[in-house]
């Protein structure tokens, strides 16, 4: 290898220093620029530099190429492309809706126009962008309604008519917010109400089947009561429904002895954040006014609420409210809430009412990481002894506690003795229902996804044995939320599936269809007249006084809204349907047939609960 003398290489590096160091000659380029093209013989150094010289200036959005900071050569091209933009405002229609609604109530083949299709407006602002004057995009940025669609409402009758089902007692439900009746069989199917305002957090029939307690929808400023509770009676075609004066109601239920009427019900307050509501965890008890049973249309006026739990906030997620189901001699309530189900013993001494509160079972709440709450739903034995409800189970895997899928079907017994697990992972929504044949509850078909999972309707007996299927009878794929109701004879089970009322037997066989405009929820199931039960029965005047035992006393997060005591006035909105026939004043007793392939039940055998076990 030849190597480069010393001198050799320094002289060489010598030159090019040298030259480097020289300032360079002008520079010859060319600016293309608002649709021109000039020539620029320059010496800066940089693109930025030559426009300078130039006198061009940039708006911000403009964009050239090359790059500012490119060092200059002799015969380079720049272009600058002028850019800028544009806010447009105009006004679009938003076409209505077309909604076909079925009414039970009109014919088949008949329809109504219930409500006209109005267009709506929006306010729409777009971005429009020009390079050199020529539009080269649109972009919306905003889009605000000046007036919402309105849409059109098509009522129809139902298209396939049912067959007549003869059903023991009256039966009650809600569909697209209305409240509708049927007593001795499906095809006396009648609307209640008319104004589709049920807001669904009340709806309760009476066990003698001649009230229904439900509750409105009222305003929703935020200053506003959450809703009004009002009272139907299914006896008298054409009575006006009554409000009685309470509102902000969470939830209420009637209590099972026919003799005297009593709602027990608790408090909320309207929040704006979801759910909506603030509940405030207390328990009122009062004797709503009723029908006189002479078919007069007089109401009785009722008595003063009377407070047994204070407004508290104990418990996890006291904010999503506790509820509460009586038991069948109406001595008790249990109660359940995201943590905790218990008892409330209630209990009068001369002219005092007072209450024992008695938890049966703690346990990891749900957490949901949504604005919903999960609480059990729960259900007496008929003898009022024991308690059926599912439970938050431990997790399968390492999930924590509250993230587990896991629900099991457990029993208490109200003296807080005796605990048993009876069915395991039936899911979240299983709603027992239990009967004199046994234990009606839903099973999960995907019991770790049970929020979203389909479910089989099962019926146990009592200790957990003899599990049969009630439903799916065949391929149906199963009920979306089990909402089970015994007939008041025990002898058969209503239950929704996909929006209509069907009825079976405790032994299986095809379930009758009773109802069809795909509407029905919250159904309801009790006698058809005022049969009078002998029970133990509370005593309640208006000067009653709070005595509560062991009852939450920790500081409510808000102050409730003292249930007003004065005597219900009579209202005329929301009115019965004007199709009904005004033919029905008090219905006497009539014989009921048992829904065919539903074969006569025979006695569950008493089976006490296995001996207690921890509840994970």
């Amino acid at each position: 290898m030849k190597t480069i003398p010393l001198a050799l290489l320094a002289g060489l590096l010598a030159a090019l220093f040298f030259a480097a160091c020289q300032p360079q000659g002008p520079s010859q380029v060319f600016i293309e620029v608002d649709g021109n093209r000039q020539t620029l013989t320059t010496e800066a150094a940089t693109v930025r530099d030559a426009l300078q010289q130039a006198g061009i200036e940039l708006d911000k959005l403009d964009r050239v190429k090359p790059d500012l900071y490119t060092q200059l050569e002799p015969g380079l091209t720049i272009i600058v492309t002028r850019v800028r933009e544009e806010m447009e405002t105009r006004r679009e229609v938003v076409p209505f809706e077309r909604t076909t609604v079925v009414n039970e109530a009109l014919a088949p083949g008949e329809s109504r126009m219930a409500q006209l299709g109005v267009n709506g407006e929006d306010e729409i602002t777009v971005r429009v962008v020009f390079e050199d004057d020529q539009e080269v995009s649109r972009t919306e940025v905003s889009r605000v309604t000046v007036s919402p669609p309105v849409s059109e409402i098509m009522v129809i009758g139902p298209t396939d008519t049912l067959p007549t089902v003869q059903i023991e007692g009256t039966i009650a439900y809600m569909s697209n917010g209305n409240a509708w009746l049927m007593r001795s069989s499906n095809s006396s199917r009648r609307a209640l109400t008319t104004q589709g305002q049920l807001d669904g957090q009340v709806f309760g029939l009476s066990p003698d089947g001649r009230h229904l307690a439900y509750t409105t929808q009222l305003t929703q400023s935020i200053e506003a009561p959450l809703n009004e509770l009002w009272l139907a009676s299914t006896t008298i075609v054409g009575e006006p429904p009554i409000t009685v004066g309470v509102r902000g109601v969470l939830n209420a239920e009637w209590s099972p002895v026919i003799s005297r009427p009593l709602l027990a019900y608790s408090t909320a307050q309207r929040s704006a954040t979801p759910p909506g509501w603030q509940a405030n965890n207390d328990l009122w008890l009062f004797e709503p006014p009723v029908t006189r049973p002479d078919g007069s249309g007089e109401w009785s006026p009722g008595s003063k609420p009377v407070q047994l739990i204070a407004p508290n906030t104990q418990g996890l997620y006291p904010w999503w409210g506790t509820s509460f189901a009586w038991s069948p001699d109406g001595t008790q309530l249990a109660y359940a809430r995201a943590d905790q189900i218990g008892v409330v013993k209630l209990i009068t001494a001369s002219a005092t009412l007072s209450s024992s509160l008695t938890p049966l079972v703690d346990f990891v709440p749900l957490q949901t990481f949504s604005d919903w709450v999960w609480v059990p739903g729960l259900s007496w034995s008929p003898d009022g002894k024991f308690i059926a409800a599912a439970v938050h189970g431990s997790p399968l895997a390492a999930e924590p506690p509250e993230e587990s899928q896991v629900f099991d079907l457990w029993l208490f017994s109200a003296d807080g003795a005796f605990s048993a697990k009876v069915a395991g992972q039936v899911g979240m929504w299983s709603n027992p229902a239990w009967g004199s044949a046994g234990i009606a509850f839903g099973r999960a078909v995907n019991p770790l996804q049970s929020v979203n999972s389909r479910y089989a309707i099962q019926l146990i007996d009592r200790d957990g044995s003899n599990s049969r299927q009630l439903f799916p009878f065949q391929q149906e794929p199963g009920v979306q939320f089990p909402e089970l109701v015994w007939s008041p004879g025990g002898e058969n089970l209503l239950f929704v599936f996909n929006g209509n009322l069907y009825v079976t037997g405790p032994y299986g066989g095809a379930p009758l269809q009773l109802s069809s405009d795909g509407q029905a929820s919250r159904p309801q199931w009790a006698l058809a007249s005022a049969q009078i039960f002998t029970s133990t029965q509370l005593s309640i005047t208006p000067t009653a006084t709070l005595t509560a035992t062991a009852a939450p006393s920790a500081t409510p997060s808000a102050t409730p809204t003292a249930p007003p005591t004065k005597t219900p006035t009579r209202t005329a909105t929301p009115t019965p349907s004007p199709s009904a026939t005004p033919t029905e004043r008090r219905p006497s007793p009539t014989p009921t047939r048992t829904p065919s392939r539903s074969p006569t039940p025979r006695p569950a055998t008493p089976t006490r609960p296995a001996t207690p076990a921890g509840v994970g």
